[in-house]
């Protein structure tokens, strides 16, 4: 009896989060498809105008195109830059990397507003592009994702034995690196990636005080029609979400495949010592 009022109690509370996490989510989805929606619970009349729209607005295909390149720009120096460092500090230097642990959680204590700031105050009289200033932000922000996402490969692959193997077989550092290491760890780099994407695809406070108007992306663009129309910024920010789920599926899908590839070779190492177990003549 108390086991079934625990379940009860547990889904209760599960269902009643569910509620607060799609409220929010269906209301926004219902006035962005709606004419009217003022004086009823529900709207007058649904129409698909304001995604119609939005889609052929120039404005805003331009700023889910900024949104990406700013994206895919941050991603390429962070995967350049980090994954070989952490690969580095995590075989050769375990003392840094106890140390980077605990440093590279620093960008959660740091206020976007203040880190902004800061930038602006450093480089706002230099020739240094202000672009490229808001990479290296963004590349700050992805610190705590990054270095724990590929440190968290290498550990589940065994990077040290597999290293001492390439090199017993005569392969240097660089070659094993390249054709062993980074072929295993490319689901957890693809996994990790997708997360700063999903981060930094809407990312508004270090874009709109470091660039803003200049470089319009896709929140700032939202931010822009909602003091123009509230039902063309619904459809953005329902457009956004659908993207953040689809993402979001891909990266639970992907997890998933990858805890079913550890559970194969678990199960394939216990058969083959049980098949060495069992060839094992008795003296």
């Amino acid at each position: 009896m108390k086991t079934k009022k625990k379940n009860y109690s547990s889904y209760a509370i599960l269902t009643i989060f569910s509620l607060y996490m799609i409220f929010p989510f269906v209301s926004t989805t219902l006035y962005a498809m709606s004419t009217d929606w003022s004086k009823t619970i529900l709207p007058t009349d649904f129409t698909f105008q304001w995604f119609v729209e939005l889609i052929q607005d120039p404005n805003f295909n331009s700023a889910v195109l900024r949104s990406i390149t700013l994206t895919l720009t941050t991603l390429a120096v962070v995967l350049v830059v980090m994954v070989p460092t952490v690969f580095l500090v995590y075989m050769y230097f375990p003392k840094v990397d106890s140390f980077m642990k605990g440093l590279v959680l620093m960008p959660y204590a740091i206020p976007g507003v203040i880190l902004a700031t800061g930038l602006l105050r450093m480089y706002s009289g230099s020739s240094i592009p202000m672009y490229a200033v808001l990479v290296g932000g963004l590349f700050i922000g992805s610190l705590p994702f990054m270095y724990q996402g590929v440190r968290n490969s290498l550990e589940s692959i065994q990077t040290k034995s597999l290293i001492e193997a390439a090199e017993i077989l005569g392969a240097n550092k660089l070659t094993a690196f390249i054709r062993i290491i980074l072929p295993n760890i490319k689901l957890g780099l693809l996994i990790t990636t997708l997360l700063i994407f999903s981060s930094f695809f809407g990312e508004f406070v270090l874009t709109n005080l470091l660039i803003g108007g200049r470089y319009e992306t896709i929140r700032i663009y939202m931010l822009r029609r909602m003091n123009e129309n509230g039902h063309l910024a619904s459809a953005v920010m329902v457009s956004y979400f659908i993207l953040l789920i689809l993402i979001s599926l891909i990266i639970t899908y992907l997890t998933s495949s990858k805890r079913k590839e550890k559970m194969k070779r678990k199960a394939k190492k216990v058969t083959l010592k049980n098949k060495e177990d069992m060839t094992i003549t008795p003296q």
